[in-house]
C-alpha cells in the first residue's frame, strides 16, 4: 500500500488590480436606466439614446438596440455612468421602432431595460 502526500506551501492567490478578491465570485449584475428618449416619442431626425449604468465591481460593455440591431454605447459622464448613441432616425424607414439598452460587467453579468417605442416621422 502506497501513501502519497501531497503539501502545497507558499500559494499566494493572484495579486495587484486584477487579482484582488479573485476568488470572490461577482454575482450582482449591473444596474441600467433608460434616460432617453421617452417612450412613444415621435422622432423625426436624430435622437440621443442615453442609459445610466452602475455596477459594484465595472461594467465592460454597454449596448442600444434598435430593433433589435446592436449600436456600442459611449461613456460620456464616468460619474454618474451614462452612455450614449447618435441615432441619425432620417437614415431609417418611417414606423415604429423599438428600443432597449443591455449593459455587461466582468463577471459576465447582464442587465437590460424593458423595451420601449418610438416612432420615426420623417420631417418632408
Amino acid at each position: 500500500m502506497s501513501i502519497i502526500i501531497i503539501c502545497l506551501a507558499g500559494c499566494v492567490g493572484p495579486s495587484g488590480p486584477d487579482g484582488d478578491n479573485a476568488f470572490l465570485q461577482d454575482s450582482m449584475a449591473p444596474t441600467i436606466d433608460w434616460i432617453s428618449p421617452e417612450p412613444d416619442s415621435i422622432i423625426d431626425s436624430s435622437v440621443t439614446l442615453s442609459a445610466s449604468v452602475f455596477d459594484d465591481q465595472y461594467v465592460k460593455r454597454m449596448s442600444f438596440y434598435i430593433a433589435g440591431i446592436e449600436f456600442a454605447g459611449s461613456l460620456v459622464d464616468t460619474v454618474e455612468g451614462i452612455y450614449i448613441y447618435e441615432w441619425q432616425a432620417l437614415l431609417w424607414p418611417e414606423g415604429p421602432y423599438s428600443l432597449m439598452a443591455r449593459a455587461w460587467d466582468n463577471a459576465k453579468n447582464v442587465a437590460t431595460t424593458p423595451i420601449i417605442f418610438v416612432h420615426v416621422e420623417h420631417p418632408y
